[in-house]
């Protein structure tokens, strides 16, 4: 840096340029074997103005009696907007529908452009928005007069006007270097001239080189591909030149970020997958950091404290989030139990639930036969709820944030384990932001809980946060408006689209397009942003000694179209490399052939072992030998989905639970001879019975409306049942068995299974049927070498081995589809079932095979046996006649099955001389 620059003041466009500036002259210093120096005077320009206006009032060189008592921040100007708006809009008809934090996000950027741009409203001529946002103007500024305060831009506008009466007093700098202005909007040409007019030498720090340098752009596949080119292209510069400075620059960077993240950790910085690297220095940095909010260790704050103070019910998404947080309470002592406490509130709970409940089900949990050990977690529960219900009077801003700090602390937040440096500056961060809550108190006066808590988010929302690095940063990833610090050894640019880049005209909704055209406000009109556009990209291209433009050719289906900057630039023809992720570099670095491993077989079942799942277990193991393995051997569960009300499967339970109760209570006698109305007036009492000890199970989860409803579906839906198709029945029968418990062995193989009923015939011979209220019932597969729907066939073939059975049926119980479907060994026992040796039957047994009733049963013994006896040697493959058949498999991606397509596809696939490598299976 030479010495003219260093004797002037330099004012940045950024306060990461500031920084970045302050390091770059700080590294110069060093280079020059300085041991000391005084730091260089680099600021922002709203920093440089307050600087200079504080001076000249602490000297009395400006009138402190001319000066407005505060400058809002950011977060006090929207709430005085959102004040105006609602003030504006009480009266509304549809005041409840508008997003009053949207608006007043509108309106600021409005506000700002009228008083930086000097464009004039006419009430007259406005629109219906104009005019309403006059009106919300009006407002605002009868607030800020009461308050004695003045927006950022009316406030810097009025330290530009301190400044022009008393440039001479004081103490301007001889020199004044602007360094990243893009574009000059009215306030800074109005500094520029008021220092000019004081002598003051304006001047642009020269950050780039004076021409462009070497120009490339390369066309790629999608943005994805543009990613990848990108840090395979930084590798290849670094591998070369291992000091190089490198830039990424993306338009689309809050989009992009997580793609950019894993592909620059997986190809710099690979180690940093295993967790007690997450945080280890990076040879990258991103201009852009996250919002606060997004930091885990401030989000679980965020929800502990929404936690406190919620009053409505929550979906169990949210409440999961909080359990599973590990930044409070026993995290680590307790974190198995909270996981197993998850699983079962999917389980046992409805989608939405309010906290109270949630901390009765955890008292619940700890106690009983399968207790989870989750003490601090329930004392946590009800210490949050306990404060909250002492804080929950409507307080000041400041107080609230004092209060927030105590219930952090007595859910034992952050963390019972010592907090990483990420953390800690993160903790750090936030108390900051607890203190700007306290500059809310002279706005808002008391404010309930809830409006504390929205507006504590807001400010973490707002709180841009970046941990800080000590390593030299090889790769500086920005935004377009970014400028870098000096002159770079490479910089690649992507996303030159012309959908993309220049940005589309966004004119403020809240004033007149053709107002803010005619002054060239920002984002006002494709010129504008050309304009703009052409200011950037001259900056870029004199940026780095080699830089590189990309661009996609398509985003999905559709075809794009290049920047029209890029006009000038020849297209790179020679294919680059892509940056691999960690697995992809896994599977390709390995130079052994690939090698298929058909892991079919699985350990035997043990003498003793012991494999629940009843049924369930032979039907899987029918389907799919390995979803039996990986469900029922191993365990493996997918978790359940919650929903408000009765899922499909408790709907079904309920139809059995009445049927059961009735046949119970009741004989066939009673039915035939029972009226239709005392018969709809037992169900009914029956629904209700079953209902009430259904919703006790659940903790009473449902409402006296919603069990009422119900009861009335379910009595109706049975009574149908019971009078278009009990009392119709062809032959007369009696009840054997209602829901009977049978346990057998198989092969060596426990099976445990209920029975919905047994029905003895006229005749003498039984009738075996399970209740089913879904659509599909296949009864076609009795027929087949794997019995896919075993359990009337295990029933009929091992439990009644030495009874006559005459017919085998799903006794389908849905409203207008109510019937039996099934088989029968002879006609007019029961309507529905096929007859086994007709031509309907026999279209499903085929006569060769199945010459008379007994064979089937024989057919059943047999198949069904060997399926236990493929079980108990460890049949384990990914083997299934139709897909289809897998939809309702638990473990359906442990199954793999697009790499056992794969692995299919390759071993019938003609060899063709080349050796392909990969992962094993």
């Amino acid at each position: 840096m030479n010495k003219s620059v260093n004797s002037a003041v330099i004012v940045c466009s950024t306060a990461r340029l500031a920084r970045h500036l302050q390091k770059s002259m700080q590294r110069q210093h060093i280079q020059n074997g300085e041991l000391k120096w005084q730091s260089h005077p680099i600021f922002t320009l709203s920093d440089w103005l307050k600087s200079v206006i504080e001076n000249g009032l602490l000297t009395g060189m400006i009138d402190a009696e001319e000066a407005p008592i505060s400058e809002l921040t950011a977060m006090q100007e929207s709430v005085l907007w959102e004040q105006s708006i609602t003030y504006t809009l009480k009266h509304h008809a549809a005041a409840d529908l508008f997003d009053t934090s949207a608006l007043a996000s509108a309106a600021m950027e409005a506000n700002r452009l009228l008083i930086e741009w000097s464009i004039s409203l006419d009430l007259q001529q406005a629109t219906e928005e104009t005019q309403q946002f006059m009106r919300w103007q009006q407002r605002f500024q009868w607030l800020c007069k009461q308050a004695q305060c003045l927006e950022s831009v009316r406030y810097q506008a009025w330290q530009l006007t301190c400044l022009q009466q008393h440039a001479t007093q004081l103490g301007l700098p001889k020199q004044l270097q602007l360094a990243g202005f893009d574009r000059q909007h009215p306030h800074l040409k109005r500094l520029i001239s008021i220092l000019q007019a004081s002598g003051v030498e304006v001047s642009q720090l020269a950050l780039t080189f004076d021409a462009p340098q070497q120009l490339e752009h390369i066309l790629l596949t999608d943005q994805e591909a543009e990613c990848r080119a990108s840090v395979a292209w930084a590798q290849a510069q670094l591998q070369q030149n291992p000091s190089a400075k490198l830039a990424i620059v993306v338009p689309e960077l809050e989009a992009l970020r997580p793609t950019l993240v894993h592909l620059l950790d997986d190809t710099f910085h690979p180690h940093a997958i295993a967790p007690a690297q997450a945080e280890t220095q990076r040879c990258y940095e991103f201009s852009l950091g996250a919002p606060l909010a997004r930091i885990p260790i401030i989000d679980a704050a965020l929800q502990l404290l929404r936690f406190a103070w919620q009053g409505n019910a929550l979906e169990q998404f949210e409440m999961s989030r909080l359990l599973q947080n590990p930044y409070w309470s026993a995290s680590f002592l307790e974190a198995d139990a909270r996981a197993k406490l998850v699983a079962r509130m999917r389980q046992d709970l409805p989608l939405h639930i309010s906290p109270q409940r949630l901390i009765h089900y955890v008292t619940k949990t700890i106690a009983g036969e399968h207790a989870l050990p989750l003490q601090q977690l329930l004392a946590d529960l009800q210490g949050l709820r306990h404060l909250a219900q002492q804080q929950a009077k409507p307080n000041l801003a400041s107080q609230w944030a004092s209060v927030f700090k105590q219930v952090l602390s007595a859910s034992h937040w952050p963390s019972e384990r010592a907090l990483s440096s990420h953390e800690y500056q993160a903790t750090q961060a936030f108390d900051k932001v607890l203190a700007q809550l306290g500059s809310l108190d002279v706005l808002l006066a008391n404010i309930r809980p809830s409006e504390a808590i929205k507006r504590l988010y807001q400010l973490c929302q707002a709180q841009i946060f970046q941990a800080e690095t000590k390593s030299a940063i090889s790769i500086q990833v920005m935004g377009m408006m970014e400028a870098a610090a000096e002159t770079l050894d490479g910089m690649w640019v992507m996303g030159m689209n012309d959908h993309i880049w220049p940005p589309m005209a966004r004119p403020n909704a809240l004033i007149p397009a053709e107002l803010q055209r005619a002054v060239g406000a920002p984002n006002a009109s494709s010129e504008v942003q050309t304009a703009f556009a052409q200011a950037v990209h001259q900056r870029l291209v004199r940026s780095a000694q080699q830089v590189m433009f990309s661009s996609a050719e398509k985003d999905g289906e559709r075809t794009l179209r290049i920047c029209p900057l890029m006009q000038g630039i020849a297209p790179l023809r020679t294919p680059l490399a892509l940056a691999k992720t960690l697995a992809e570099t896994i599977a390709y670095a390995s130079t052994q052939d690939w090698q298929w491993l058909d892991d079919h077989q699985a350990p035997p079942v043990l003498a003793g072992e012991h494999i629940s799942g009843g049924t369930a277990l032979l039907k899987a193991q029918a389907i799919c030998p390995a979803w039996a393995f990986y469900q029922y051997r191993l365990n493996a569960r997918k978790l359940d989905d919650p929903v408000n009300g009765l899922d499909v499967m408790e709907r079904g339970t309920l139809v059995h639970d009445v049927l059961a109760t009735f046949w119970r209570t009741q004989t066939v006698d009673a039915l035939m001879n029972m009226s239709e109305p005392a018969l709809a007036e037992l169900l009914m009492q029956i629904s209700q019975e079953v209902l009430a000890k259904f919703n006790a199970q659940k903790d009473e989860v449902f409402s006296a409306a919603f069990l009422t409803l119900e009861a009335e579906r379910l009595s109706k839906l049975v009574l149908a049942w019971l009078l278009e198709v009990e009392k119709m029945r062809p032959l007369g029968f009696s009840i054997q068995a209602c829901e009977q418990e049978n346990k057998l062995s198989i092969e060596g193989v426990t099976i445990k299974l209920i029975l919905d009923r047994i029905d003895t015939l006229d005749d003498g011979r039984l009738l075996v049927m399970d209740y089913k209220t879904g659509r599909k019932n296949d009864y076609k597969n009795w027929a087949q070498a794997s019995i896919t729907e075993p359990q009337l066939p295990i029933y009929a073939a091992f439990v009644l081995e030495d009874a006559e059975v005459a017919a085998v049926c799903f006794a389908k119980v849905r409203t207008a589809e109510h019937g039996f479907i099934g088989i029968a060994a002879a006609p007019d026992l029961v309507q529905g079932a096929q007859v086994f040796n007709e031509k309907k039957g026999r279209a499903v047994f085929d006569e060769t095979l199945f010459p008379d009733w007994a064979s089937i049963i024989q057919h059943w013994r047999t198949q069904i046996t060997a399926t236990a006896v493929a079980l108990k040697a460890g049949d384990a493959a990914v083997r299934f006649e139709d897909e289809k058949q897998l939809a309702y498999c638990d473990v359906l991606p442990l199954l793999r099955l697009p790499e056992r397509q794969l692995q299919f596809e390759r071993q019938n696939k003609p060899s063709s001389g080349n050796q392909d490598k990969g992962l094993a299976l």
